[in-house]
């Protein structure tokens, strides 16, 4: 199964985007899923506060897994991440024009009226597994890239 497939069936399943996209990339980093579920729940729908998506901040710790610090003293590391987010948040904004979740699908989920009109118009699954599998995408293009 593919990246892609496996943040799919999650999100299908009723993960959120945050927990969907950190546990595709699971396992390449020895992180139980189970695990990388738990880590990634409070990230969901813009970190539970309207924030920034939270497939955009799943891709976020799988680029902190993938470059980031072991030592403190490591600065090229710590360079290289931020590097890392700015191409992927290039390439997010490029596809989907901003980052917030409210913003990117039109409405505020933490609101009682915002949720039902989430639900009601199934935006999980009519856009937001957009999100997961862009997100997805463009982390695998990002470490690709520096693999070749």
């Amino acid at each position: 199964m593919t990246r892609i497939e496996l943040a799919f069936q999650r999100f299908s399943e009723g993960f959120h985007c945050s927990q969907a996209v950190l546990e595709a990339f699971a396992e390449d980093y020895g992180l139980d899923p189970i695990l990388a579920r738990k880590i990634a729940n409070p990230l969901a729908a813009g970190s539970g506060q309207g924030g920034e998506c939270g497939a955009v901040t799943g891709a976020f710790m799988v680029l902190g897994l993938e470059y980031g610090m072991k030592k403190a003293t490591d600065g090229a590391a710590f360079q290289t991440v931020f590097e890392k987010i700015a191409a992927f948040t290039e390439r997010f904004k490029a596809r989907h024009g901003n980052l917030n979740c409210c913003q990117l699908i039109g409405l505020d989920v933490l609101s009682e009226e915002g949720l039902s009109q989430f639900m009601e118009k199934d935006l999980k699954m009519t856009q937001c597994i957009h999100y997961v599998e862009d997100a997805v995408k463009i982390v695998e293009e990002i470490i690709h890239q520096d693999q070749e």
